[in-house]
C-alpha cells in the first residue's frame, strides 16, 4: 500500500485532533491509519498521537469482545461477567500500551488484533492474554515518514539518538624501495619520498 503526501497530511491532522480531544469517535480516516499499519507495519505518525488512537481502539476491541463473550470462562478472580475485574484488567492493558515511549516492536500484530479481535479470539480471556503478551515486549520501532526518506520523524518525547561516527583506519606507511647497490651486491633502502639515488 503506497501512501501519498495528501493522505498522510490528512491523517496527521485527524490524529492530532483525536489525541487532543476527549471521548472522540474513531473516524473512517483514523480507521484508515490503523489499516495502513496493519498492512505495512510501519508507523508514519508521531507516537503520542498514534498511541492515543491505538489505546482507544484497544478499548473498543475489548468492549466488543466482552459483549459477545458467552463462554462464561472463569479464571482466578476474573470472568467476563465480573464488571469490576473486567474494568480493572482493561485499564491495566491500556496502561501497558500507554507506557511505551515509541511504537512497540509488535505494532503490526497488535493492530491486526485490535481491528478484528473476533478473528483470532472468541473468548475475552484469550484476547486479554494475547494483548498482554503483545505488550510485554520492550523493543520499539522508529517512526518513519515516507515524505522524508531516510529521516525518521522527530518525536518530542523521545530522547535524541546516539550519534555514531565511523573512522577510517590509518593507512600503513609505504614499504621502502630496495635498490641493488653498486658495490659488492650490497642492498640499500631508498626512502619512498626520495628522488635521488640512495647512497651506501
Amino acid at each position: 500500500m503506497t501512501v501519498n503526501e495528501e493522505i498522510i497530511s490528512e491523517n496527521e491532522k485527524e490524529l492530532a485532533a483525536f489525541a487532543s480531544a476527549e471521548n472522540a469517535a474513531i473516524s473512517p480516516v483514523l480507521t484508515r491509519v490503523l489499516e495502513e499499519i496493519r498492512q505495512t507495519g510501519v508507523p508514519y505518525y508521531q507516537w503520542p498521537h498514534l498511541r492515543a488512537l491505538l489505546v482507544a481502539r484497544l478499548k473498543v476491541a475489548l468492549d466488543e469482545t466482552q459483549a459477545a463473550d458467552k463462554s462464561g470462562a472463569v479464571t482466578v478472580g476474573w470472568s467476563p461477567t465480573n464488571k469490576e475485574k473486567y474494568e480493572e484488567r482493561r485499564q491495566q492493558v491500556a496502561e501497558q500500551l500507554t507506557a511505551f515511549d515509541g511504537p512497540p516492536f509488535t505494532l503490526q500484530r497488535l493492530t491486526e488484533v485490535i481491528l478484528e479481535p473476533h478473528k483470532s479470539y472468541k473468548n475475552l480471556n484469550k484476547l486479554f492474554n494475547a494483548l498482554e503478551k503483545l505488550l510485554s515486549v520492550t523493543s520499539t520501532i522508529p517512526v518513519a515518514d515516507p515524505r522524508r526518506q531516510d529521516e525518521p520523524v522527530v518525536d518530542e518525547n523521545e530522547p535524541p539518538a546516539a550519534i555514531t561516527v565511523s573512522v577510517s583506519p590509518v593507512s600503513p606507511a609505504p614499504a621502502p624501495q630496495v635498490v641493488a647497490g653498486a658495490v659488492d651486491g650490497d642492498v640499500v633502502a631508498k626512502a619512498p619520498w626520495s628522488t635521488g639515488e640512495a647512497s651506501s
